[in-house]
């Protein structure tokens, strides 16, 4: 039995040790920088303990009680209103800092090291990371916000001559284009083209979060979004972004749907009302009270659109709303977007790979590529990669386990799975969302019935980060895997995006990277192991037309080494491509299924 459930006094432990080892790294510090003596070293403590304190406390209020209830109390400070916002972000990130510390303790088995320092920059990072896009997330929903940007009744979208860039790297040069008011928009490019720059542009948090040089100018709604902060525009723009999870801030579904409107003044209990709205539109109820941590990826993102439209905005920006979704779901929500726009007049910009389910909405197609936009579909019909055959699959079994049961806090997902492997043999894991494909993954990778080698790509891949740019990464994992300088790591990577070796993505942070480049980068790094068993968590997520093409030919590769790949996704077309055998998760049992021709 595969079980994530945490003590409560979990954070009150863990900030014990963050405190005990801050004490000691100022102790250390003193030592090195300053002369030895009992007396010295017993200052450095005592000057160490306020701030010592201050960790252990935060850890004690976490565990008595979710700090994240008290974030939209904290929005109506009259006073001292910086200081409470920061505050209340540190408190809201502390309850997933825990759950990080596990994760990067996982991916560290993952990686296969055996040191637990190399993984310290990494949460470092990360906890930047979820302050900045919690703070990000809080903003655009109008947290501490002390006026309205007054806008135009239409609320048109006007680029003029617009041009962004981080550094000395240009993101989006000299757009022109209005987005008309009650109309849905897709943006559509390869992997990295500058789509999500585009969403971020329009909600502001490129300007106004993300330390982008902008240029040229760019109207909501008659409003100059360069000079307008993203939580006066919190009534008119509601934002999704690609990882919906590291904007969350609070601690169940419902209350996230609960928190713009309480932190925009409604009473609890029109939130609440407005919120079971929601929940029944989206279809939440089975998960409405579930801890945040415990969704899944598709069950998130149905959250984060669903709180995204709580204060009924006239601008809607989604990133890769359906990448994480079945197909049922992706229906549903298509249909759903559909009907907003037309009965609401609501304007959607969308961004998205995943394009066949919205050809029957009409959209206006718009494409990207190197940062400046094109009318029409993107395509890429001049990039196809020729696709083989599944290699024979072998006799030898090198994988198996029998009556597996798998959990997800207290839900019971999976009972007694039977699975085996052979050598070469690839196979998919389906299901709608929720029913324990990625926990699958996660038990199966752990599984002590088997003795294989055996790599996952989880679906938090970023955990598996621990350099400081994408070249020292891909040599790392070489390295790690003991045969330095060959490059196969990086092979594999540019195979995976069907792409030239690119030396200014080289030298790119593997955080800054987009969605789809992060997937091909984590799977690259598993390979280096040249693993007998490969387990992939959505190979294709983020992934263009081209890239998912170029993923299962390398997956075919991989087969062909005689490793064994088992991957779960959504992505029907996928799994229908690679023809390869499929289980089910039915009703909390893993079925065997014929593939779709």
């Amino acid at each position: 039995m595969i079980s994530h459930s945490r003590g409560r006094w979990a954070p009150f432990w863990v900030s014990l040790t963050f405190a005990a080892v801050f004490i000691l790294l100022r102790i250390a510090y003193r030592l090195v920088f300053g002369s030895f003596s009992w007396a010295a070293l017993s200052q450095a403590a005592l000057l160490a303990l306020p701030f010592a304190a201050v960790i252990v406390v935060c850890g004690f209020l976490s565990a008595l009680v979710d700090v994240r209830k008290l974030l939209p109390a904290m929005s109506a400070l009259r006073y001292g209103r910086s200081i409470g916002t920061a505050l209340a972000i540190a408190l809201s990130s502390y309850p997933t800092l825990i759950h990080q510390v596990r994760q990067l303790n996982t991916a560290r088995i993952l990686r296969g090291m055996h040191s637990r320092s190399a993984f310290l920059v990494p949460l470092l990072e990360h906890t930047i990371e979820r302050a900045v896009a919690l703070a990000a997330a809080m903003d655009v929903r109008g947290f501490g916000a002390t006026r309205t940007a007054e806008c135009e009744d239409h609320a048109n979208i006007s680029f003029q001559n617009f041009s962004l860039s981080y550094g000395t790297t240009p993101v989006l040069s000299n757009i022109t284009f209005d987005f008309p008011a009650g109309q849905l928009t897709v943006l559509t490019g390869h992997t990295g083209s500058g789509k999500t720059a585009v969403l971020e542009s329009i909600a502001g948090l490129s300007q106004h979060f993300h330390n982008g040089k902008v240029t040229g100018s760019l109207t909501i709604g008659g409003v100059d979004r360069n000079a307008t902060a993203p939580r006066h525009t919190a009534g008119l723009i509601g934002y999704v972004p690609q990882d919906v999870r590291m904007g969350f801030a609070a601690a169940t579904a419902r209350e996230e749907l609960e928190f713009g409107l309480r932190v925009s003044g409604y009473t609890k209990a029109e939130s609440s009302t407005r919120a079971q709205v929601l929940i029944s539109q989206f279809s939440l109820d089975h998960i409405a009270g579930q801890p945040i941590e415990l969704l899944s990826a598709g069950e998130a993102t149905r959250v984060a659109i669903a709180a995204a439209l709580a204060l009924r905005p006239r601008i809607l920006l989604l990133d890769e709303p359906l990448a994480d979704l079945d197909r049922q779901s992706r229906v549903e929500l298509v249909s759903l977007l559909g009907t907003l726009q037309r009965s609401e007049h609501l304007t959607i910009v969308m961004a998205e790979h995943h394009t066949a389910e919205l050809e029957g909405l009409s959209p206006h197609w718009l494409s990207l590529s190197s940062g400046e936009l094109n009318e029409g579909l993107w395509s890429s019909s001049s990039q196809v990669v020729p696709a083989r055959s599944l290699p024979l699959v072998g006799t030898d079994e090198i994988f198996s386990v029998e009556n597996l049961s798998v959990s997800r806090g207290e839900r019971q997902l999976i009972t007694d799975a039977t699975l085996s492997l052979h050598v070469g043999q690839m196979c998919a894991v389906t299901g709608p969302n929720g029913v324990g494909k990625s926990s699958l993954l996660s038990a199966l990778a752990s599984a002590p019935q088997s003795h294989a080698v055996v790599r996952l790509v989880p679906e938090n891949l970023s955990s598996l980060f621990i350099c400081e740019t994408l070249d020292e990464e891909l040599t790392r994992a070489d390295q790690l895997a003991g045969h330095a300088h060959s490059g196969l790591s990086a092979l594999t990577f540019w195979s995976i995006l069907a792409s030239e070796e690119n030396p200014e993505l080289l030298r790119t942070h593997p955080r800054d990277l987009s969605a789809g480049t992060q997937v091909a980068l984590a799977i690259a790094l598993q390979l280096s192991w040249k693993p007998q068993v490969v387990l992939i968590d959505e190979p294709t997520r983020g992934l263009d037309s081209v890239a998912r093409t170029a993923m299962a030919e390398v997956l075919r590769c991989v087969v062909e080494t005689g490793t064994a790949v088992l991957f779960a996704s959504h992505d029907e077309q996928f799994v229908s491509d690679v023809g390869c055998p499929v289980f089910a998760i039915r009703e909390g049992e893993l079925v065997s299924e014929e593939v779709s021709a």
